[in-house]
């Protein structure tokens, strides 16, 4: 059994990853100006010298020092509704810049310059405010900046709370999105083979430790081959999504139901006896017979399902081997005539 404190101690550690890795942003304020105050140290040193003056006109002075230097080939600056709106032509590096901008989200962090106007504004109380950035063609960029004052020199913290949420929101969502896919069939929207097999494994451990009867449906598509041969896979593609579509409406929220392969479907059922698995099983079967699917071209296509049915007590199978008995089952089920329900063996209602 593991060790009480040295879980307690990395699920701390854990949580406070997860709580820093949340609120990282809070000193982005003060690291852009270091950033920017170590690359104008850098600039000086290697001959392209800014002299503060203690002045918010230094913006002005540094500005000028990176056009003249190559930066951009011109600027132009006229007033705007708020602030000042800067045309730059032929901005330093505009592909590089953008390929930057695209990958921080954050205009400020992907150019060197709004780092160091940064650092120049923070000495004064004062921080930029973007208001909007827009990449006019491939040598004209535009941005509309003002300059207020910063009432949180040490970052903004309302601000970047939110910035920081919406950062952990779309992470999260990122990594749901990740995990939804690693276990969704992309045809059917089913649960794959592989969710099945490890999501089927606990289910049947459990009704194993508990002594709860748990039931199994092993089913597929007759002759579906024909299908494909007569109307073409994407007609079989169709059939597949509507019937998957028909069958999600027939179990219950607590089944596991997903595409085991091919035409194969598997749903496994906690908690329930032989007899409500006959009778989730026909309804099944009902439901696909009555259906029909329309290939967009004019056919409509009519397909039956023939299903095995294993209904014994978890804890005589485990998950290989209760599939294995389904399937024997389902092949009892197509030698019977196909568009049926057959039980494995001769397994007594529990």
């Amino acid at each position: 059994m593991n060790d009480f404190r040295s879980v307690l101690y990395e699920g701390v550690l854990v949580a406070f990853g997860k709580i820093l890795a949340k609120y990282d942003v809070f000193t982005q304020g003060v690291i852009m100006r270091d950033i920017g105050k170590e690359v104008v140290a850098y600039l000086n040193d290697h001959g392209f010298g800014f002299q503060e003056t203690d002045s918010i006109e230094d913006l002005t002075t540094l500005i000028n020092l990176f056009v003249e230097n190559g930066f951009a080939e011109s600027l132009e600056i006229t007033p705007a509704d708020k602030g000042d709106n800067y045309v730059w032509t032929n901005l330093y590096g505009l592909s590089a810049y953008k390929e930057l901008y695209d990958l921080a989200l954050n205009p400020f962090l992907a150019c060197p310059l709004n780092l160091c106007m940064s650092y120049v504004a923070g000495k004064h109380q004062k921080k930029l405010l973007m208001h909007r950035k827009e990449f006019v063609n491939e040598s004209i960029t535009e941005a509309q900046y003002e300059l207020v004052d910063d009432f949180h020199p040490e970052g903004n913290l309302d601000e970047l709370v939110l910035q920081s949420a919406r950062l952990f929101e779309i992470a999260d969502e990122k990594q749901k999105l990740f995990h939804h896919q690693s276990i969704t069939d992309t045809l059917t929207g089913l649960y794959n083979r592989r969710y099945i097999l490890e999501e089927g494994r606990r289910i049947f451990e459990h009704a194993k430790e508990s002594q709860l009867p748990i039931a199994m449906l092993l089913f597929d598509i007759d002759h579906f081959k024909l299908v494909n041969d007569t109307f073409g896979h994407s007609t079989g593609d169709a059939v597949l999504r509507t019937m998957a579509d028909i069958c999600r409406q027939s179990v219950r929220e607590t089944d596991l139901f997903g595409r085991y392969g091919g035409e194969e479907f598997v749903v496994i059922l906690p908690n329930t006896r032989l007899t409500r698995a006959m009778d989730i099983a026909e309804r099944l079967r009902k439901g696909v017979e009555s259906m029909t699917c329309d290939n967009g071209k004019g056919d409509m296509v009519n397909i039956t399902i023939s299903i095995g049915i294993l209904g014994d007590s978890a804890h005589q199978f485990s998950l290989d081997a209760a599939l294995q008995n389904a399937d024997e089952a389902l092949f009892q089920a197509k030698n019977k005539g196909r568009n049926q329900i057959a039980v494995y063996k001769s397994t007594v209602s529990e």
